[in-house]
């Protein structure tokens, strides 16, 4: 089999029909549609047991009790069958021909590649994602948007030998950690295949982690700080660990955790970036101080 999606749901029994059509309309059908239940209050087993019924396409589902989003992908994971592995979220879609672009691009993969960045759109198909490189047709996600003009949320589909290699931490008390926690640690092995195509189409509903990014953030402060962390040890150049710095800092002064600078991958730079990282604590995490 080519291709896993997987999808993480958490109470979007109203949101997963589309993505069902979507995928029931694929022209390539080398491909398994895997949900992951991340502890569902609603009725979204009866509707995917309903759609396995009808055998239209080869759907698995999983059931978990509540962990959050990155508990969810190790398990889908680990679940997944697909020679390439692709989170498709809950209240996203996809274009009659994804699968079939992916499986065109991955034609021309060689041993250096990890997987493919595709583009999003939004539903009236105005892209999210864009290159100002015209020429470049492989990098590593953070080349990408450091050095070839990446801008915007992106699809992103992986080697499953290589993403099952990686699985998100869990803390205690918190269910999420950003993503580029595992996108950073790929980026050490290869590089993406660039594909100018949208395939994935969006919206960033009201309740999504999008919209809510920075409370998400301020809530799990420990996957945050591993994620920065993570990103420390492969930046290149004083800039962009500085930056990286002072996002450490901002967490460090909202959690009221300043003896964190003797913890940071480089504390003279936190140190520096102390007095910046207390301003985009004031911009990004005050207001969800209680």
């Amino acid at each position: 089999m080519l291709l896993t999606v997987f999808t993480p749901t958490y109470n979007r029994a109203y949101t997963l029909p589309r993505l069902y059509e979507s995928l029931v309309g694929q022209t390539c059908r080398d491909f398994e549609w895997l949900i992951v239940d991340d502890g569902s209050s609603d009725d979204t087993r009866s509707l995917v047991e309903g759609w396995i019924a009808e055998g239209k396409i080869s759907i698995r589902y999983v059931y978990k009790e509540n962990g959050g989003k990155p508990s969810a992908h190790n398990r889908g994971v680990a679940e997944s069958f697909g020679e390439l592995f692709f989170c498709v979220d809950s209240d996203d879609y996809l274009t009659c021909n994804a699968v079939e672009v992916i499986k065109g691009a991955w034609q021309s993969a060689d041993e250096g590649n990890v997987g493919m960045l595709l583009y999003r759109a939004y539903p009236n198909g105005n892209k999210i994602t864009d290159i100002s490189n015209e020429n470049v047709t492989n990098f590593t996600l953070k080349q990408g948007y450091d050095c070839y003009g990446l801008i915007g949320d992106t699809a992103l589909v992986f080697r499953r030998d290589v993403i099952s290699r990686f699985e998100f931490p869990t803390f205690a008390g918190e269910k999420f950690i950003p993503e580029g926690y595992v996108y950073d640690s790929i980026d050490k092995i290869g590089t993406l295949i660039v594909v100018r195509e949208p395939i994935y189409i969006c919206e960033y509903l009201e309740d999504g982690y999008t919209a809510n990014m920075k409370r998400v953030l301020y809530n799990n402060p420990k996957g945050y700080f591993a994620y920065i962390n993570n990103r420390l040890k492969i930046d290149c150049g004083v800039k962009a660990r500085f930056l990286d710095s002072v996002r450490y800092m901002a967490m460090a002064i909202a959690k009221g955790k300043k003896r964190k600078i003797r913890a940071a991958v480089y504390p003279t730079l936190a140190l520096v970036a102390y007095l910046p990282g207390w301003l985009l604590y004031r911009r990004d995490f005050k207001r969800y101080e209680k």
